[in-house]
């Protein structure tokens, strides 16, 4: 029994170590996986870093400058509808321009609309009108002149700030007064640059959209063949009318010549009395001769 009992334990023994290393190799299979997934992952991250670098590279700073041109039996209107329209989408009216009376007018405004609305803007305008007549749309890009703008400043603010340590620390009369002139220069244009930025940013921030609407003009058909008067009467009023104009045209030149009158009579006495006077020598010489 004592000899049956020893190949017996040491097979159950072996037995168990076979299951120990089975149960290790799963934990290292599943370690492997896991690690094997990690990498998988990863390049997704990487692949939504890229997309969003993307998305950013893809932002301009843009600025839009449109004309709009419509038809409408009403501009007044049409102009006063405009307006509400604009302050509706946040903007500003710069400028009105009106002109005409009765049956033809046009009207001109200038519009400042925040540019996310530039599109909806310029739909909404157009169909504010009976029809539209043109439109014309320019995009500036001017992100690189924002971009150099922008690095200009923060140069000229860090060059600035050294100046300004500078003076703090200069102990000389020469010294400071150099200091302070540098000093002042360098701030006079660094306010300019940020002058030109703000604009700049004003520009993109904002559109521009001329908006002209005008009365439709009427077809004027023009009627075929004789077009006088159609009777004794109105051939007598046209006569009449005739002749009362050709007689202010004569009175027009009347008035005008008249001035002249004593400067010809001047004239021709200067020339004519000579020679009256020697025609009348001749005539009485030759009377003499002939007694």
């Amino acid at each position: 029994m004592k000899l049956l009992s020893i190949p017996a334990a040491l097979l159950v023994a072996l037995i168990a170590l076979a299951g120990c290393s089975s149960s290790g190799g799963g934990d290292d299979g599943g370690a492997a996986q896991s690690d094997a997934q990690a990498p998988a992952e990863a390049p997704a991250e990487e692949g939504d870093g890229a997309e969003a670098q993307f998305d950013v590279a893809e932002q301009r700073e843009l600025i839009y400058t449109a004309t709009l041109d419509a038809l409408d039996e009403d501009p007044i209107a049409v102009a006063e509808r405009a307006w509400a329209a604009t302050e509706d989408f946040g903007g500003i009216v710069t400028a009105d321009e009106r002109n005409g009376s009765g049956e033809w007018s046009t009207v001109t405004l200038t519009l400042r609309i925040p540019s996310e609305h530039f599109a909806a803007a310029m739909d909404e305008l157009a169909g504010l009108a009976e029809e539209e007549t043109g439109r014309t749309v320019d995009t500036e890009d001017v992100t690189g002149q924002a971009t150099d703008l922008e690095d200009t400043i923060a140069t000229k603010s860090a060059s600035l700030e050294r100046v300004r340590g500078l003076l703090e620390g200069a102990s000389s009369v020469e010294e400071i007064l150099e200091l302070e002139t540098e000093l002042s220069d360098r701030e006079a244009e660094l306010a300019s640059l940020e002058s030109q930025l703000a604009a700049l940013q004003e520009s993109i921030a904002m559109s521009t959209i001329t908006y002209t609407v005008t009365t439709p003009e009427e077809e004027r058909q023009e009627e075929e063949g004789y077009t006088g008067p159609g009777n004794f009467l109105e051939g007598l009023g046209a006569g009449w009318s005739g002749l009362v104009d050709f007689l202010r045209v004569v009175s027009v030149v009347v008035g005008v010549l008249l001035p002249f009158v004593p400067l010809v009579a001047v004239v021709l006495a200067a020339v004519l009395a000579p020679l009256w006077y020697a025609r009348r020598r001749r005539n009485r010489a030759a009377a003499e001769a002939v007694r």
